[in-house]
């Protein structure tokens, strides 16, 4: 006759609850973890970053280049340069002191035209250098009312070495004035730009073409 030895019931209820917790340790490793769901994406840009479209950066304008048709040349064998001159200007010459002179077109009653002015000095007599010649001229300017001095440097132009210097000064308006000085031999060649101080960006083109032109033959 077998035996059969008899379990508690307390016994057997120890052993269920270790069975099921046997169980639930392994089912709890094949579960997957709970992934909370994403909240709202803020559409606030941080401190600093800027939103809309990128911003084109500013592209200086450029003067416009003066076409050949736009100029005529003028020669004078007696002294020995040429320069070129605004079409639209007019060209006189032995007016005063000057061998000839170029004047832009009237804006009207009460107007100040610019004007360019060569004028050409026999230095026979007094020989001096370029710089003395240029600060003899310099001395003269100084005594013009408000007389301001802008820039004063050498300058190279075709055929010669020369000096240029720009100033301004009251002349009952307000006037801005570029001399350029040049020496050749026993001549002194003076050009002379006068414009309207408050016209004077205006006119930049022309006179910065007159006296790139220069030439002394």
């Amino acid at each position: 006759m077998s035996w059969h030895p008899s379990i508690s019931p307390m016994r057997l209820l120890f052993i269920t609850g270790i069975v099921i917790l046997l169980c639930s340790v392994a089912f709890s490793g094949c579960t997957q973890p709970v992934i909370p769901s994403p909240g709202p994406v803020s559409t606030t840009p941080p401190p600093g970053v800027t939103t809309g479209a990128p911003t084109q950066p500013q592209v200086p304008t450029k003067q416009a280049t003066p076409r050949g048709s736009d100029y005529l040349t003028y020669s004078n064998p007696q002294y020995g340069f040429s320069m070129s001159y605004p079409s639209a200007w007019t060209k006189q010459e032995n007016a005063g002191s000057s061998v000839v002179t170029f004047t832009s077109p009237s804006g009207g009653m009460g107007d100040i035209p610019a004007t360019m002015r060569v004028a050409v000095e026999d230095l026979s007599a007094n020989p001096m250098s370029l710089e003395q010649y240029k600060a003899a001229q310099l001395a003269k300017k100084k005594g013009l009312e408000s007389f301001n001095l802008i820039y004063d440097q050498a300058l190279k132009g075709p055929g010669f070495s020369g000096w240029k210097i720009a100033y301004t000064g009251n002349q009952g308006t307000l006037m801005e004035w570029v001399e350029v000085y040049a020496i050749k031999g026993t001549n002194a060649y003076i050009l002379t730009f006068t414009s309207k101080e408050d016209k004077y960006a205006s006119n930049v083109v022309p006179m910065d073409t007159m006296v790139k032109s220069f030439q002394i033959t």
